[in-house]
């Protein structure tokens, strides 16, 4: 079995364990939505992949700071001087995250789907 965790470490040249928590939650979260979309009880070896490139860009979303998420202006005015933010990465955002993740990734999903009665 593959060490996403690890191999994703190696990738992006982490030396410390100082994330190693929060890329294993995010493992653990990304991999339990593939198991309830493609009704499987084990994550086939291919699919490591996938999940390495999700640690990754979660681990990009953050790197300036777990939890925190970065803002990015979502509307302006010009006469009224108003600018709203959102806030794009983060750990609240985890869920849609992987949501969205996922179904961008929808087309390799499907080959592992199995129907359920």
């Amino acid at each position: 079995m593959i060490d996403n965790v690890k191999e994703v470490k190696q990738i992006l040249n982490i030396t410390d364990d100082k994330l190693d928590s929060y890329l294993k939650f995010c493992e653990k979260n990304i991999s339990d939505k593939i198991l309830d979309r493609c009704h499987i009880e084990i994550i086939p070896e291919r699919l490591n992949s996938l999940i390495q490139e999700f640690l990754i860009e979660q681990y990009n979303l953050n790197k300036e700071g777990i939890g925190e998420g970065k803002k990015q202006v979502s509307s302006a005015s010009d006469n009224g001087q108003t600018v709203s933010f959102q806030v794009v990465g983060g750990v609240n955002s985890m869920s849609k995250n992987v949501d969205k993740f996922l179904d961008r990734n929808i087309a390799t999903l499907v080959k592992y789907r199995k129907v359920e009665w």
